[in-house]
C-alpha cells in the first residue's frame, strides 16, 4: 500500500517502502509513538519517503490494526500525538477520504520562520495512513498537496482491501 516512486514519479525515493511488525518498525526508526497510546494495538507499521528538488520532504505512514474496531479506537489517540508534530495547525479540510480522515497545515516541527507543515490521517477498513509534508522557508506547500497525496494513498489501501494490486498514483506534483 505505501507510496513506491512508480506512484509519485519524478521524485526521489528516499525511503522504500518498508513494512514490519510494530516492534521491529520502532527499532528500525519507521515509525515513532509520541504517546503511548498512540502505538497501542499497532500490528503493523511502515513508511515511505519522497524527496525532490525545491519540493518538500514527503512521508508516507501505514499503521494496521487487527480489525476495522480497533483501528477505529486507535484514531483519536493517534490524531491526537501526531498532529501535534504539526504546531500553530489549522484544520485542512480534505472531503470524504476514506472511512473518515482529517487533516492540518502549520509550521514544520523545526519551528523555523516561514517553515510549513501538513500531516493528514485517513482511516480505511482496519489502517491508519498518515501522510506528512514539510518544507523549508524557501519551498512552497500548499495545502492541497495534502488533499492530492492522501487520496492517493487512500485508493491505495482501499484498493488493496479490494483484494486488488494498489496501482493508485500522483501524475505532476
Amino acid at each position: 500500500m505505501l507510496p513506491d516512486g512508480k506512484a509519485i514519479p519524478g521524485w526521489d525515493v528516499a525511503a522504500e517502502p518498508l513494512v514490519y511488525e510494530q516492534k521491529k518498525a520502532l527499532s528500525y526508526g519507521l515509525t515513532r509513538c509520541y504517546t503511548k497510546q498512540s502505538c497501542e494495538n499497532v500490528r503493523f507499521a511502515g513508511r515511505s519517503l519522497f524527496l525532490k528538488a525545491k519540493k518538500p520532504s514527503i512521508t508516507f505512514l501505514i499503521m494496521a490494526y487487527q480489525d476495522t474496531e480497533t483501528a477505529q479506537s486507535a484514531y483519536e489517540p493517534v490524531w491526537k500525538a501526531w498532529s501535534g508534530r504539526v504546531p500553530q495547525s489549522q484544520k485542512v479540510d480534505l472531503g470524504k477520504i476514506g472511512d473518515r480522515s482529517d487533516a492540518v497545515a502549520g509550521m514544520d516541527a523545526s519551528f523555523i520562520p516561514g517553515s510549513k507543515g501538513v500531516l493528514s490521517q485517513v482511516r480505511v477498513g482496519s489502517v491508519l495512513l498518515l501522510t506528512h509534508g514539510a518544507a523549508g522557508s524557501e519551498v512552497e506547500l500548499a495545502d492541497s498537496l495534502i488533499d492530492k497525496l492522501a487520496t492517493a494513498f487512500a485508493e491505495r489501501a482501499q484498493q488493496a482491501k479490494d483484494g486488488q494490486t494498489p496501482s493508485a498514483g500522483l501524475g505532476d506534483v
